[in-house]
């Protein structure tokens, strides 16, 4: 489909996806499609800001071909794969510009990403990923067994909702409770299925949302439906913000966590801070979700 209009590369190890980072910076495109899930997405931004540096990164078109395409979603980006890249070939051909969708991403330690969370965030998608069996089905059905076995106090909800000790400082600020269910950062709203549990993600484009949820299971399952709506867990329940740094010091030393699905641990303090700005393409006739502040861009 591509022809002679660009290049595809099929990378098999994280070395290799660095080699054809490199190679990008080199050859200057006018847009960069990535194929794949979220993770996939973050694997291939990180490797980006590696070899661009303080240069920015070619507009990014993602093509949604994983098992999580959250960040997609959120910004309203669901053209079909094939579809898109038709499109973007026959700009390329036309010499057609681009619209596109500006957003930020996370410096979480030495990865860029969209999505960040502890706790409840990695328990559930360790749950996700244990079958081997992923896809919105699998979603629901851990969903509707964590409903469940909260209702009855059984040990499935208390695996998920095993609690993240340890100290947050929020913009230089350290706040005064130690204990969570988990703790999130974001710039992009959704999380799966619709929910848009990092509802503050939209608020400022230069700042990420903060989420720190801190109440029982039993006692959120109120804020299903005002969740799901955008309007987020109430604040009796949970502590939202805005904000520009967050620093995660895990009382034991070690911390598992999330970024945009894949999943990971590590040791001592976590830095999270604002990392490049991002210009997603906008598929024709696509309607873009994002806040009154972002951006669009019509790219040559």
């Amino acid at each position: 489909m591509v022809g002679n209009d660009g290049r595809v590369y099929a990378t098999k190890t994280l070395e290799e996806l660095d080699e054809a980072a490199g190679s990008v910076l080199d050859q200057r495109p006018g847009v960069i499609a990535v194929h794949g899930g979220d993770g996939t997405l973050h694997k291939v931004v990180t490797a980006l800001g590696r070899a661009f540096g303080d240069q920015p990164i070619p507009p990014i078109a993602i093509l949604g071909g994983g098992t999580m395409n959250v960040v997609g979603a959120s910004l309203g980006i669901r053209e079909p794969a094939v579809a898109f890249v038709r499109q973007l070939v026959e700009s390329a051909r036309a010499g057609a510009s681009l619209q596109t969708l500006r957003r930020r991403c996370l410096r979480i330690g030495d990865f860029l990403g969209f999505i960040f969370g502890n706790g409840l965030m990695a328990n559930s998608l360790g749950e996700y990923y244990g079958t081997g069996k992923y896809g919105p089905s699998r979603a629901a059905w851990l969903l509707l067994r964590a409903f469940g076995s909260a209702m009855i106090g059984g040990a499935f909800v208390k695996k998920l909702f095993k609690r993240f000790e340890g100290t947050l400082e929020l913009d230089g600020q350290v706040l005064e409770r130690t204990s969570f269910v988990g703790v999130g950062a974001a710039t992009v709203r959704e999380v799966g299925l619709g929910f848009k549990l990092n509802h503050r993600a939209d608020d400022d484009p230069e700042r990420f949302g903060f989420l720190a949820i801190h109440a029982r299971a039993v006692a959120l399952i109120p804020d299903f439906v005002p969740v799901h709506a955008g309007r987020g867990i109430a604040p009796s329940r949970a502590m939202s913000a805005v904000a520009s740094t967050l620093r995660i010091t895990p009382k034991d030393g070690s911390m598992s966590y999330t970024i945009d699905g894949d999943l990971y641990r590590g040791e001592g303090t976590l830095t999270i801070s604002m990392g490049p700005p991002i210009l997603f393409v906008r598929p024709a006739g696509a309607l873009i979700v994002g806040s009154r502040s972002d951006t669009m861009v019509r790219t040559p």
